[in-house]
């Protein structure tokens, strides 16, 4: 597909089956030197990113699809260095909200990777050093799951997002898990979609790692901590990721119908068989 030519993602299918030696945990020297490589390249993304933001701040305001645009370019990048292939099945929408379920730190560059984004993701994320400062700058939209009344307080910047014409991922769970269930959706973070009339369209993530087990070495949740987690993961074989994207849209009169119908669209993507995008 041409929205993947020039992003760099490299994208296997079908990939060949790793052997029982690329199964079995790595030794400990080859894990180090692993993370030593890969944590090298996921410091270089973020420092990058980073620095292709202040210099062109220096310029002037930047316009949000720019902000989108320069993470867009850095996460394709890092994401390689990270030793993180990925699959995308179906093509991402030009414009609207799209519905994903949440499973990991990565979800943000992965999907940023594929396709210039801009993101409703929980507050947390904005504490995470690296991908949380860039995404802030990206102007990622967060929602604090603690309060009740958040859902609704970041109700005008979503609306802001989508009138602008942006492609916003939103991952209407409002956490992440380990991926062996969707959780509720949160049918206030909707509403703007209601309100613009803008199409709404759903897209899941699951990810794959052969010398390990995806729902706690890449799914980042509960009271998991970081800097562990990503160092174990950096020390894998490797990781795989599947995006795949819906192929319809829909407008909705109702955001309660809209959380409903989004919620079923994504459980049936999470299980279901697609043609990987050439």
């Amino acid at each position: 597909m041409d929205f993947l030519a020039g992003i760099g993602l490299n994208i296997p299918w079908p990939q060949a089956p790793f052997s029982l030696m690329e199964t079995l945990p790595a030794p400990l020297p080859k894990r180090i030197a692993r993370v030593i490589v890969r944590g090298a390249g996921l410091a270089w993304g973020v420092v990058g990113c980073l620095s292709e933001y202040l210099l062109r701040r220096l310029a002037g305001p930047l316009p949000e699809q720019m902000r989108i645009e320069v993470l867009h370019r850095w996460s394709g990048r890092t994401l390689r260095r990270m030793g993180v292939t990925t699959n995308v099945m179906g093509v991402p929408p030009g414009t609207g909200l799209i519905a994903s379920n949440h499973l990991s730190y990565l979800d943000i560059m992965v999907y940023s990777a594929i396709a210039p984004c801009a993101f409703v993701s929980k507050r947390e994320v904005r504490g995470w050093p690296g991908v949380g400062w860039i995404a802030t700058l990206a102007g990622t939209i967060y929602v604090d799951r603690a309060r009740r009344s958040a859902t609704h307080t970041i109700q005008p910047e979503i609306h802001a997002a989508l009138a602008g014409g942006l492609r916003l991922v939103l991952f209407p769970e409002g956490t992440s898990s380990d991926g062996s269930r969707l959780l509720r959706f949160h049918s206030s973070l909707f509403q703007p979609a209601v309100d613009l009339q803008v199409p709404v369209s759903a897209a899941s993530i699951a990810y794959t790692i052969p010398d390990g087990n995806a729902g706690t070495d890449a799914c980042y949740w509960g009271e998991m901590t970081l800097f562990p987690h990503l160092i174990n993961l950096l020390g894998k074989h490797s990781v795989s990721v599947t995006v795949k994207f819906s192929h319809e849209s829909f407008r909705f009169a109702d955001r309660k119908q809209a959380a409903q119908q989004m919620y079923q669209e994504v459980e049936r993507l999470r299980h279901t068989e697609m043609a990987v995008a050439k």
